[in-house]
């Protein structure tokens, strides 16, 4: 993919975020607060692989965890059209930084409070730097320990549960309680290794 083709992309996911907007106030909502561009597209190339977007939702952490699929953040992936762009994407909640130990270095290009940053997709559109946020070691770790003990507890949620008859019927047109449990515990193997690999 051109890095050209990348940027659209982002810009056309901004102006749909910023059209989302006018439902925050109605009983719907609209929990996306901001998007950050990570990955390749922050580098020079001017063909990528891919591009990556990571999605700040309102929601509280116990509700999206690492890897969990929430109905209200697929919603709003739905109403950006993630399914249909060359470009994947991830879920954090608003309370966590936007780095992940997957993708450490990110630049927010859009915000519900200022739009789309002109800035940032000015500097990607020359091939520039645009100001990232990236943690330091010791704020990396400590983030992951948070991370870790919120994935255990909705892994444990979802075990206590997942045998039961309404919530598996509950289930079936979302997403799959196997699904659910393949995503609760991969999030903890993946936090446990990333820890491991930054406390030695």
């Amino acid at each position: 993919m051109k890095r050209s083709t990348a940027i659209r992309h982002l810009v056309e996911l901004a102006d749909a975020a910023t059209d989302g907007l006018r439902l925050v106030s109605t009983e719907i909502g609209w929990p996306l607060a901001e998007m950050w561009v990570t990955g390749a597209l922050l580098d020079p190339a001017d063909e990528l692989e891919h591009g990556s977007v990571v999605l700040m939702i309102d929601l509280p952490p116990d509700e999206i965890p690492w890897l969990a699929v929430h109905p209200n953040a697929e919603w709003v992936g739905d109403e950006l059209r993630l399914g249909k762009r060359p470009l994947s994407s991830s879920y954090r909640p608003t309370a966590w930084p936007p780095w992940t130990y997957r993708h450490r270095r990110v630049a927010r290009f859009w915000s519900a409070t200022g739009g789309l940053d002109d800035d940032v997709i000015d500097a990607l559109r020359a091939a520039r730097p645009p100001t990232v946020v990236e943690p330091e070691p010791d704020e990396l770790r400590d983030q992951l320990g948070v991370e870790l003990a919120t994935a255990k507890a909705h892994l444990r949620a979802i075990l206590d549960r997942y045998w039961d008859q309404d919530w598996r019927r509950a289930n079936r047109r979302g997403t799959s309680p196997e699904e659910q449990l393949w995503r609760a515990a991969t999030a903890v193997t993946e936090i446990e290794a990333a820890l491991n690999e930054h406390t030695r």
